[in-house]
């Protein structure tokens, strides 16, 4: 992609030339920019800046140049009144990063296993109150009657049964709840940083085979 960046003459405001095709603004620049006065080329991620003409003046981070390698994080002034460009008036032409959606696809992941982890904890132990029941039964078959150790591990399976009880109806309504805020937060984030529509459900490593946003087709660099 190549974005030129002057200045209409007839009206002295910023004028953009996308791949060719002239994409007006309302923003009012100086004369002293040029009407093409640098081109940006984004290619695999790499932004390079290029100064378009000997009488320009095109600075970096307040150094000037004529070509060079930079980043979203550099600043870019134009002309001897270095008017500083603003880096979101190229958002809508810009490759959009989508590496941050790996750490929420992995954040959603991680949280559903980590629930489910909890679950199946939750009933290994519940099962232990009718582990404690059956010994219970067996010392008293085996002693041929109801000694203290037939009392006290079928007082524990009792209780056990009760707190077990508790637990399970107090999760019943909040698992669900911890499922539903964990599934809407992984919505909310993992959309296409430009058009803002979902990625779905499928993991990250295949959303980040694609090349260009399924749905405004704007080309993806992670």
């Amino acid at each position: 992609m190549e974005i030129i960046i002057g200045r209409n003459p007839k009206d002295n405001k910023l004028l953009l030339k996308v791949d060719g095709k002239d994409q007006p603004t309302q923003i009012s620049v100086p004369a002293t920019v040029g009407p093409q006065h640098c081109k940006l080329k984004i290619e695999n991620g790499q932004i390079h800046v290029k100064n378009l003409d000997i009488n320009n003046y095109t600075y970096v981070n307040g150094q000037s140049v004529e070509s060079k390698l930079i980043t979203r994080n550099d600043t870019i002034e134009l002309g001897s009144d270095r008017y500083l460009i603003d880096w979101n008036i190229f958002s809508p032409f810009m490759p959009a990063d989508i590496s941050h959606l790996k750490k929420v696809w992995e954040d959603y992941e991680n949280g559903n296993i980590a629930l489910q982890i909890k679950e199946r904890k939750f009933n290994a132990i519940r099962s232990a109150t009718g582990i404690f029941t059956m010994v219970a039964i067996a010392l008293s078959i085996a002693t041929g009657g109801r000694n203290n150790w037939y009392y006290v591990l079928y007082g524990v399976a009792i209780l056990a049964s009760v707190v077990f009880f508790i637990k399970a109806y107090l999760d019943s309504s909040n698992m669900p709840q911890k499922r539903l805020e964990l599934t809407r937060q992984f919505q909310r984030g993992y959309v296409c940083p430009r058009c803002k529509h979902s990625m779905g459900s499928q993991p990250y490593d295949f959303v980040a085979q694609n090349t260009h946003c399924p749905y405004c087709k704007t080309e993806f660099i992670h």
